[in-house]
């Protein structure tokens, strides 16, 4: 009925889909994976809001940004999570450098309004739309505010966006409607992203998909870059990174309740409890307790008497009478119906 309104099985939200599982499955790993004590506020150095240069994480080699939780301050974070969408026995189809132009920024667009980022990756069902998604913003069981980039193929796939622009690069999609204004974490992880592709592809434009779609992000993107123009001289932080390790995500092993808050739910609608019936017997003397008793004789139904049926049947208010027509043939003003 809304966005986060799944079905429940032990206290676990079910996506529509497997791959939308899967994606949900590999956020929610490596976020218990990656669990631990914030950074203190010094360790930021006084950077708001990437108002600075900051050290990020590398992209690898093969196109991965590096799973874990990267720190904005004590109470916010984005956690990068993988989950690969290729299937068993096949290669990913890989564009070359030389062909990719752009990282464009996306946003979707679904008449219901639900952006729930895994709701979406069910929504791409066929070839890779983009290599990475980007959620809205959520709280974790301890009310830290954080913005989940899911990653599901590396940044250099062939994927099927921005057919306007040839296809010619990655893109990211953002979980906002054109109506929905951009949350500040969603615009700064979506910074942090565009940055860190950007420095392993320095040749590449960063650009929003077209008209006002991804233009939102765009514009942070570069009030950052102009920010940053205005101050030369800032010092660069490194901000602090927790890397999420394969073998910690996959012996991750924590309910839902202790890792996310989970909001918008419908109230849930209570159940009766359920049971067999036994096959329903006449009580006979000598019968066992508890079995059905009949409360009377039993006796023919009684039809009511007319005095009964008056008091509650319909009753004319006036004696009947023959309907006139109307005195203009093709008008039925002023006329009265009887």
């Amino acid at each position: 009925r809304s966005e986060a309104d799944q079905t429940l099985h032990e206290g676990w939200p079910l996506y529509r889909t497997e791959r939308g599982q899967q994606a949900f499955n590999a956020a929610m790993a490596t976020l218990a994976a990656t669990e631990g004590k914030p950074p203190a506020a010094r360790a930021f150095k006084g950077c708001a809001g990437l108002q600075c240069p900051v050290a990020l994480p590398a992209l690898s080699a093969d196109g991965w940004l590096p799973a874990g939780r990267l720190w904005l301050s004590p109470d916010e974070y984005v956690l990068v999570a993988h989950s690969p969408r290729l299937a068993e026995g096949r290669s990913w189809r890989r564009r070359s450098a030389r062909h990719m132009r752009y990282f464009v920024l996306h946003e979707f667009h679904n008449s219901t309004r639900n952006n729930d980022v895994f709701d979406t990756v069910s929504s791409h069902s066929g070839s890779v739309f983009v290599p990475l998604y980007l959620s809205k913003t959520l709280r974790d069981a301890r009310g830290r505010r954080l913005v989940i980039v899911l990653q599901v193929a590396p940044t250099d796939v062939q994927s099927i966006h921005a057919t306007n622009m040839g296809s010619a690069g990655p893109g990211i999609e953002v979980a906002k409607s054109a109506r929905d204004e951009l949350e500040p974490l969603q615009a700064t992880a979506g910074i942090v992203v565009a940055t860190i592709v950007k420095a392993a592809l320095p040749k590449l434009e960063v650009v929003n998909h077209g008209g006002q779609e991804g233009r939102p992000m765009l514009d942070a993107y570069e009030e950052r870059l102009a920010a940053l123009a205005a101050r030369p001289a800032a010092a660069r932080v490194t901000l602090p990174f927790v890397p999420a390790s394969p073998q910690r995500v996959a012996a991750a092993n924590t309910p839902f309740a202790a890792l996310l808050e989970r909001a918008g739910l419908s109230p849930p609608i209570p159940v009766a409890e359920r049971g067999f019936a036994p096959p329903v017997t006449l009580a006979r003397a000598g019968s066992a307790p508890g079995a059905p008793q009949l409360v009377g004789a039993i006796r023919p139904a009684v039809r009511p008497s007319a005095a009964a049926v008056s008091s509650f049947a319909p009753q004319l208010v006036g004696p009947i009478t023959e309907a006139q027509r109307p005195a203009r043939p093709n008008s039925l003003r002023g006329a009265v119906a009887r």
